[in-house]
């Protein structure tokens, strides 16, 4: 063992505070270390000297000091409860606070996530440009008709029909002023043209191509469809009234017209 160890715990070694088997590792050490042996020796010497002194008596006026300060702890008792009262309430009116302020924060964030899903629920209707175009100043029958059932069907409602009748699928649509703006764009070029693909559409109503069937003479008329097929929103075909991804093919013809 090290001296520097040992003389820590010397004292604790006289006043019998160690384990035996550390007591008599230390013990061994000082009969081998002069060094220490000689600390030791000085160590019992001050402890018997300190322990022959006689005890000093208390001064006459220490009695009195206590006695005065026990007189003005009772005295502040009455202040400290009225400290420690006004304390509590004040930390019971901030958590109060804290949680009126909380659950009005999470009321907001509740109608804003609520209001997202409503939002993310509700999908558009699609009417037929046809149907809809037959009678001017308003929607056709069969457009009114589509138009109660979407609104039904936005709103969690089958239609009385649809209760009776299972649902049947229908196939994928795209707006025809899409294709009408295309034909409007399209290249004036002279000659006839012509070509076919077929696109696939997801169920959020987003269409590519997914094969070309016949190629146009004119490159530009397929990379104008492409542009126009990747901001144009369809509508997916469904399945006992959910969407399903689907295949529109699509065929289109340019004749030019002289005068």
């Amino acid at each position: 063992m090290k001296c520097a160890k040992v003389a820590e715990d010397l004292s604790l070694l006289l006043d019998d505070m160690l384990g035996s088997e550390q007591s008599a590792r230390i013990s061994r050490h000082i009969e081998e270390c002069e060094r220490c042996r000689e600390e030791w020796i000085r160590l019992v010497d001050l402890r018997s000297k300190l322990k022959s002194l006689g005890r000093v008596p208390a001064p006459e006026y220490l009695r009195h000091l206590v006695q005065l300060r026990i007189r003005d702890a009772a005295k502040l008792t009455a202040r400290a409860e009225v400290r420690r009262a006004l304390e509590i309430g004040w930390s019971r009116l901030r958590t109060i606070e804290g949680v009126w302020y909380l659950t009005r924060l999470a009321g907001t964030a509740a109608t804003f996530v609520f209001f997202l899903a409503i939002s993310a629920a509700v999908t558009p209707a699609y009417f037929s440009m046809q149907a809809a175009g037959t009678e001017r100043g308003g929607l056709s029958p069969e457009g009114r008709y589509q138009l109660v059932v979407g609104v039904l069907k936005n709103l969690g409602m089958r239609p009385v029909e649809a209760q009776k009748i299972p649902f049947s699928k229908s196939e994928p649509k795209i707006n025809e002023l899409y294709l009408l703006s295309f034909g409007e764009n399209a290249s004036r070029t002279s000659a006839d043209d012509s070509f076919s693909v077929v696109t696939v559409i997801d169920r959020t109503g987003s269409a590519k191509i997914r094969n070309i069937l016949e190629y146009p003479a004119d490159s530009s008329l397929l990379a104008d469809f492409n542009q126009m097929l990747m901001t144009a929103r369809c509508r997916p075909a469904s399945e006992n009234g959910r969407a399903v991804e689907s295949h529109l093919v699509m065929n289109f013809s340019k004749i030019a017209v002289y005068e």
